[in-house]
């Protein structure tokens, strides 16, 4: 009953550009601090293509550079949240999508405690959880989830009529997910400059793919990585050639 009074007074508040909210500490998700060539990246970039978006948390950083912003996430409950944390911001525009390489797949998606921030199509391997876990203060699991259906990059341009060449630096932080979604951007990906790309090196989840296999097929499409993966986990810049 609790929670269908705040969804009615939330979409009621909405109508007027207000919004009801619960201010606690996150201690969940971090943003990176970026390096100087990321920087530089977003700096001389047309736009910003972010896969992955979460609630937007990157959203002041962009408006500060100027920039105009794709946003894309998979995760339906807390895509309203991330449209509503957008409102402030002109130029930024978020679309809701699970993306992969093929179309209208339904498959399941695995909704993680963490404020959602590490919710995959695939399982948790050992370095998310359990004694290698690389965050084992944050205790890493799968509350849920929930039957999404595909969409892949192309098709996601496409169909709203996203103008890719005005967004050439992509940001990717799909949970594992981001090769496989490469693998759906055979026509978009020429119109991308800059990359950044979370990668990992063993099984942060099952069956993802591996630092290698993102590094050897970007480099097959003229991008060069920045810097090498020195540990496990952790963000990449490629820059095309």
């Amino acid at each position: 009953m609790i929670k269908l009074l705040k969804k009615i007074i939330k979409k009621l508040l909405r109508i007027f550009n207000w919004r009801l909210e619960k201010l606690i500490p996150n201690k969940h998700y971090n943003l990176e601090i970026p390096s100087e060539t990321v920087i530089n990246a977003i700096k001389n970039s047309t736009g910003i293509f972010h896969l992955g978006a979460h609630r937007g948390e990157a959203a002041p950083v962009y408006e500060w550079f100027g920039k105009k912003v794709i946003w894309v996430e998979a995760n339906p409950i807390i895509f309203q949240d991330l449209k509503d944390n957008l409102i402030k911001y002109k130029e930024q525009k978020a679309y809701q999508a699970l993306l992969h390489n093929k179309d209208n797949e339904k498959i399941d998606f695995y909704l993680s405690s963490n404020d959602y921030a590490s919710s995959s199509i695939f399982e948790f391997g050992e370095l998310s959880v359990g004694p290698k876990s690389l965050w084992s203060n944050k205790n890493l699991k799968y509350v849920s989830k929930k039957i999404l259906i595909t969409t892949t990059i192309d098709t996601l341009i496409s169909k709203n009529s996203i103008d890719i060449q005005n967004y050439n630096y992509w940001v990717m932080d799909l949970q594992g997910a981001e090769l496989l979604s490469l693998n759906g951007a055979h026509r978009s990906l020429d119109f991308c400059k800059f990359l950044y790309i979370e990668v990992s090196n063993g099984q942060v989840y099952k069956n993802a793919a591996q630092w290698t296999d993102v590094k050897t097929f970007l480099e097959k499409k003229g991008f060069k990585a920045k810097s090498e993966l020195d540990k496990n986990h952790s963000n990449i810049l490629f820059i095309k050639n």
